[in-house]
């Protein structure tokens, strides 16, 4: 199979990358002339086409094939892609790109979405009954841009999968995610406090995701799919198993607790296990493997 992969140097495209080219299929890395690809597992079956979202280079592209695009770029600095204008961007420059690659004949596509489309709620979500209610302009963005692309790949006869991401952690990470930014505190010896220890999320390692979006592409799946463990751990809870496998749970500061300012979101992965995917990381493994990589 050949698969166009967009933020092939990102942290969840990267990991991506790596997973189908394993398995054997063709991948065109579409990287900013100024990126390098790092550690390809099998040059051999690897493209890189360089260009952007909003100057594509149409000519490569369209002698590559794509049998199917997952679309993984985005801003994603913590701290900063809540709320940046970076998002209408990418709204704009993925419609586009996206749309002309449905009008050049490509009949599949996995576009990444966000859990944070979804109103939280107390029960897992479910992406045929549960409400959405986005709230930050990254949420509002992914959620147009879904829109946006189902009308377009409608009209042209494509299949979409809208795959909407709950938390993923793991080695490749930005330094400043919830799980590095603990592990480099404590290792380092440093005291830490949660500004939110009572948030409850779907946490799911990386390789995880990237087999699901796998899974997506290869089954040529065409509805809004979770990716996610199912599971809901609080931050502080994940906090604390990091503590534990460094041995330093008593540099970690407890306060008087608040609820989570959000509600929780935690995923029903029924649809996606039905293509056929399981995760494979638990947690403390995962975890385990992050610090390891840092160190």
């Amino acid at each position: 199979m050949r698969i166009l992969v967009t933020g092939a140097t990102g942290f969840l495209g990267r990991a991506f990358v790596r997973q189908a080219l394993d398995a054997g299929h063709d991948v065109c890395a579409l990287v900013r002339p100024a990126r390098a690809l790092s550690d390809p597992v099998s040059p051999a079956r690897l493209t890189v086409c360089r260009g952007t979202l909003a100057a594509p280079p149409w000519e490569d592209l369209a002698r590559f094939e794509a049998h199917s695009c997952v679309h993984t770029a985005w801003i994603t600095a913590p701290g900063i892609y809540p709320e940046s204008a970076e998002n209408d961007r990418y709204r704009a420059e993925s419609l586009a790109f996206l749309g002309g690659l449905f009008e050049r004949g490509l009949d599949h596509a996995v576009a990444v979405g966000t859990s944070a489309e979804y109103r939280p709620s107390r029960v897992p979500l479910d992406e045929a009954r549960s409400p959405l209610d986005p709230r930050t302009r990254y949420a509002r963005a992914k959620h147009e841009l879904h829109l946006a692309l189902a009308e377009r790949a409608a009209g042209a006869g494509t299949r979409l999968a809208w795959a909407r991401i709950f938390q993923p952690y793991g080695v490749g990470e930005p330094p400043e995610r919830v799980c590095s930014a603990v592990i480099r505190r404590l290792a380092a010896g440093e005291r830490m406090t949660l500004d939110t220890p009572n948030a409850v999320r779907d946490w799911i390692h990386v390789d995880d995701a990237a087999a699901a979006l796998l899974c997506l592409a290869e089954s040529r799946a065409g509805a809004v799919v979770n990716i996610g463990s199912g599971v809901g751990r609080t931050v502080g809870s994940v906090a604390l198993a990091i503590a534990g496998l460094l041995g330093r749970a008593e540099l970690m500061v407890t306060r008087p607790t608040e609820p989570d300012p959000l509600g929780p979101l935690v995923a029903d992965p029924t649809r996606l296990r039905g293509f056929g995917w399981r995760p494979r990381v638990e947690l403390e493994v995962g975890l385990a493997s992050l610090i390891e990589h840092l160190r």
